[in-house]
């Protein structure tokens, strides 16, 4: 079967798509990327996968000549699209949302092939919102979403993303990270690109917290802010393993207590999946789309937010210490999320996909 994935240049669209894709290489389908990847092609290319890349861009309106622009080059997409669907004679689309997916799927529509889309925030985006009157079959990544949808076409997936690793020693992590089993963990995610005011809000709130538990860190603040990072932490005086980037995250998380960062979606599925309890600061330019995916965990009573105008040291020490004095049980995160937990996404979004045209 030859599968066509189509997706949009950002991390939250590329990785699940990745992890659907080698899902799908498993049931021995020919799979290929297309769509506006952006600076995520050298991770398809590294992950083994060809791609067509269009010329494509957002629209905004309060930019009348860029939206033009946008538009036009939506139509050409579209056209090019169909032509390469043709080509590589693509049996499904899949797409995993953004204006880089959007004339992918719509050709495929146009075209008469399998569609599925998958969504992977609460609130759904703008291209996912629009394709979802006209594919075959919605994919989601939280339950909160099937509001947005027509219930006819929904599957409950979840978001393909790291997930748990059997038999890893907790103070064997620890120790690998040259951390004290018998401190408080904080994981500090800073975003893929790093964020400046999240990082610098961190450390502020470690120094406030050092004199009252007993702290260590583990913190992955961007290319950018590690040097910056690398200085601050030195004159902290407590123990932190301190990384520009770390891929292996399923070796990361279990060795927090607590963690700090954004609430993408593939972010907040990690959370449920290891069962952390989390402080979060929903990236503000996201279209209100990672506020309605904190309030998952806020209304579960695991985590809790604060939009970033509001997001201060002294806020962030006193939710860092609430949140090591509540730890949630099991039993709390079975009943939230066991339905959640219960699913493999890549596997069930690659079961999907290959069984659409059944």
């Amino acid at each position: 079967m030859n599968i066509t994935i189509a997706t949009g240049g950002s991390g939250g669209h590329i990785i699940p798509a990745l992890k659907v894709a080698r899902e799908l290489q498993k049931r021995k389908c020919a799979v290929r990327f297309a769509g506006a990847l952006n600076i995520w092609k050298e991770r398809v290319t590294r992950s083994g996968f060809s791609f067509d890349e269009l010329e494509l861009c957002g629209t905004d309106l309060a930019r009348p000549i860029r939206s033009a622009r946008a538009l036009w080059l939506f139509s050409k997409g579209t056209f090019a699209a169909g032509s390469l669907l043709k080509q590589y004679k693509a049996d499904v689309v899949a797409g995993f949302g953004g204006y880089g997916a959007f004339p992918v799927v719509l050709a495929a529509v146009l075209s008469g092939r399998p569609t599925l889309i998958h969504e992977q925030n609460v609130l759904p985006g703008k291209a996912n919102a629009v394709l979802s009157r006209l594919v075959k079959r919605i994919a989601v990544s939280f339950p909160q979403s099937r509001r947005y949808f027509p219930a006819a076409k929904i599957v409950l997936t979840g978001c393909p993303s790291h997930r748990p690793a059997a038999h890893l020693d907790r103070a064997e992590l620890l120790r690998e990270f040259g951390l004290d089993e018998g401190k408080k963990t904080v994981l500090i995610l800073g975003g893929s690109q790093g964020s400046r005011w999240l990082n610098e809000v961190s450390v502020r709130a470690v120094l406030e917290l050092r004199s009252r538990v007993p702290l260590q860190v583990i913190h992955l603040g961007g290319q950018d802010g590690y040097p910056v990072l690398k200085e601050q932490y030195a004159r902290l005086g407590i123990p932190f393993a301190l990384f520009a980037f770390f891929e292996a995250m399923e070796r990361v998380y279990p060795a927090a207590d607590l963690v700090i960062g954004r609430a993408g979606a593939v972010s907040v599925t990690e959370l449920i999946r290891f069962r952390k309890p989390s402080v979060l600061i929903p990236y503000p330019h996201a279209g209100g789309h990672q506020t309605k995916n904190a309030e998952v965990l806020a209304q579960a009573g695991v985590g809790e937010f604060i939009e970033q105008k509001n997001f201060t040291a002294a806020w962030l020490s006193g939710a860092v210490e609430r949140r090591l004095a509540q730890k949630p049980s099991p039993q709390e995160w079975e009943r939230h999320f066991g339905e959640l937990l219960s699913l493999d996404p890549a596997a069930a979004l690659a079961d999907q996909i290959v069984n659409i045209k059944q």
